[in-house]
């Protein structure tokens, strides 16, 4: 079953939109000058590649790739409910110098405990955040609304951390970091033209050298690419949000079957330790209460893997035809965002008689 629609009448819609729009007006830059987007990279799920390691930390590999898209969703929407922020998007892969990019890797989360590392930076290299978040949850948790998450205070604490430091910011430096993103795509994008106007300090962070002249042509035509790529973004982002709506229900159903498995353990060692159980130790009902347990987790499980190839499978090829050449993009979302940028590419090039940057 595939959860992803075909992007084609999309990607071809907006395409024609953006071929045929300009670039951001300076007011409309100026406007957006006291706001950070936001970037953030799908998480890094954390498998480790010895299949026995996975077996004993009862990692399901499908379930956690589904894991480290979901987690970015509930953190975009935390995100967006603050007031100071621009656009926050969920990107499929790391494109050149977001004005903050959030990164993620779940270290464990196994239904009772979440705990990630978190790490913030923005686009000029000045790092933010760098700490790891843990969330314990209790079965009072597990009964609230089919789309709650049982660890929704782990988000808001990186949420509310990432605020503090933006308000440390004023406006002249959120100014300059929005500058420095798109002065370091444009060096991305045209090197020969903007590589020289920006500096990188020995500790990493990038500074200001000089900016284009107000009304620079080729540094319009780099904004107008650049909400370009913004707008597939946008449609990869949305899905997204679709796909964690779709698997939430049977996904917080599998995770409070893991969270119960997770406590029939604990309780099974305190009993080896000699402590006090519920159950008499040893006896048939401690041990058929942990099997049922475990069993219907494994059930749930192999229902929930079919979700998550849903959520991670390849969608159907895309076709589009620009001024008569056709671009097929195939593959996962990843591959089809790496196609997109390359036709961006070609476009810029056949504009400005440039060779794109490889």
């Amino acid at each position: 079953m595939h959860y992803w629609p075909s992007l084609a009448r999309t990607f071809y819609g907006f395409l024609i939109l953006c071929l045929l729009m300009g670039p951001l007006s300076a007011d409309a830059q100026e406007s957006q000058g006291a706001f950070l987007d936001v970037g953030l990279l799908v998480f890094d799920p954390g498998i480790p590649a010895d299949k026995a390691a996975r077996s004993r930390l009862g990692i399901f590999p499908e379930i956690r790739k589904s894991e480290a898209k979901y987690m970015p969703v509930v953190l975009r929407d935390v995100l967006m409910q603050q007031a100071g922020w621009g656009a926050v998007r969920v990107l499929p892969e790391l494109m050149d110098s977001p004005e903050l990019l959030v990164t993620g890797e779940i270290l464990h989360s196994d239904g009772q405990q979440l705990s990630l590392q978190i790490r913030a930076q923005d686009a000029a290299g000045v790092l933010w955040l760098d700490a790891v978040y843990e969330g314990l949850a209790t079965p009072a948790d597990y009964t609230g609304s089919p789309q709650s998450d049982p660890f929704l205070q782990v988000y808001e604490n990186i949420a509310a951390d990432l605020q503090q430091v933006r308000e440390r910011l004023g406006a002249a430096r959120t100014s300059t970091i929005r500058e420095i993103a798109l002065l370091r795509y444009a060096a991305a994008l045209a090197p020969e033209v903007f590589g020289d106007y920006l500096v990188v300090g020995e500790s990493g962070e990038y500074m200001l050298q000089r900016l284009p002249a107000r009304g620079d042509p080729m540094l319009e035509r780099i904004i107008r690419l650049r909400e370009q790529e913004y707008r597939f973004i946008d449609t990869v982002d949305e899905q997204y949000v679709n796909l964690s709506d779709a698997i939430a229900p049977a996904y917080l159903l599998w995770r409070e079957y893991s969270a119960e498995q997770a406590v029939f353990v604990g309780d099974f060692e305190d009993r080896v330790l000699g402590r006090k159980s519920r159950a008499r130790p040893g006896s048939f009902a401690a041990l058929e209460q942990t099997y049922n347990t475990y069993r219907l987790s494994r059930i749930h499980a192999q229902d929930l893997d079919e979700l998550a190839l849903g959520f991670n499978n390849e969608v159907l090829p895309t076709s589009l035809e620009i001024s008569g050449t056709v671009y097929k993009l195939s593959g996962t979302l990843e591959n089809q965002y790496g196609e997109w940028r390359d036709i961006l590419q070609q476009i810029f090039a056949l504009e400005t008689g440039l060779t794109p940057s490889p």
